[in-house]
Formats: C-alpha cells, sequence, structure tokens
C-alpha cells in the first residue's frame, strides 16, 4: 500500500507498507471464539471420560495466540520517503526501531531493475554502492506505483 502526500508544493511525502493483516483488535477477536469454541469441544470431550485430548487443544490455542501475535507485529513494519528541495530522506520503521538514511538530492540516484521470471521488480535509490533497496515488502502492482511517484517526484 503506497500513500504519497503532498506535504507543500515541495515536499513530498511517500509511505509505503505491507498489505496490513487485521487490526489488533480483531485478531483478539477471532481467538477468543476459537478459544471458546475449543473450550466447548473439550468440555464436551470431558463429560464422556476423552480427557487425553485436553492438552492437545491447550497446545493448539497457545499456538494459535502465537501466530496471530507473530502476525500482528509483522503488520508495523513501514518504509517513510521525505522528499525536500535539498535532500531524500529515506526512514525505516519497524516497531521501534528506526533506520534513517538521508540523501542530497543532486547527487542521489534512482534506478528500477525490471521484474525478471524469478524476481521482482526492484527499486533502488543511492548514491554509489550506498544504495537502499525500496518497496521490499509490497506487491509488483505497487512497486509499480512507487516507481512512477518517484520518477514524478525526484
Amino acid at each position: 500500500m503506497i500513500e504519497h502526500k503532498l506535504l507543500t508544493e515541495e515536499l513530498h511525502q511517500i509511505i509505503i507498507r505491507p498489505n496490513p493483516p487485521m487490526p489488533w483488535g480483531q485478531l483478539k477477536k477471532i481467538y477468543f471464539i476459537f478459544t471458546f469454541f475449543i473450550l466447548f469441544i473439550a468440555i464436551i470431550l470431558s463429560t464422556i471420560n476423552l480427557y487425553l485430548a485436553i492438552p492437545f487443544y491447550a497446545t493448539e490455542v497457545a499456538f494459535l495466540g502465537y501466530a496471530l501475535y507473530i502476525s500482528s507485529l509483522k503488520g508495523t513494519y513501514y518504509e517513510e520517503i521525505l522528499i525536500t528541495p535539498h535532500s531524500i530522506d529515506v526512514t525505516f520503521v519497524n516497531r521501534k526501531k528506526k533506520l534513517t538514511y538521508s540523501y542530497d538530492r543532486e547527487w542521489i540516484k534512482f534506478s528500477v531493475k525490471p521484474m525478471t521470471l524469478s524476481q521482482p521488480t526492484k527499486i533502488f535509490l543511492g548514491e554509489g554502492i550506498k544504495k537502499i533497496y525500496l518497496g521490499q515488502k509490497v506487491n509488483e502492482r505497487d512497486r509499480k506505483k512507487l516507481a512512477r511517484l518517484l520518477r514524478r517526484s525526484t
């Protein structure tokens, strides 16, 4: 998902996010629905004296909770590109960790490596050997949109 904001006439902000998973509130609701469903099955099995299956159900609930939590954490990643008249700042944000690169706009080089049969389109921004790969976690359609936006903005 690519968001382009024109803050002023010369100041552009591009936010690149992977397709988001469900919001955390909805993930919790689904987890509780599955938990109550599995608890209901465990109660039915315990009334007919099948106690051996109950630990496996508890393990299943624990793994489901862990998987939903991890998918929620993966949705917090995004890339932010701030284009000013004199510089281009690229920030990679993964939860609370931020990694920022700042480039002088006159010396920056923007390049696109087209898609092949085995690899997606790659968008590079940088100077010399100091290049960064943009749009790593988005689909091909969003990469093409990002390439068009960067061509217009830089």
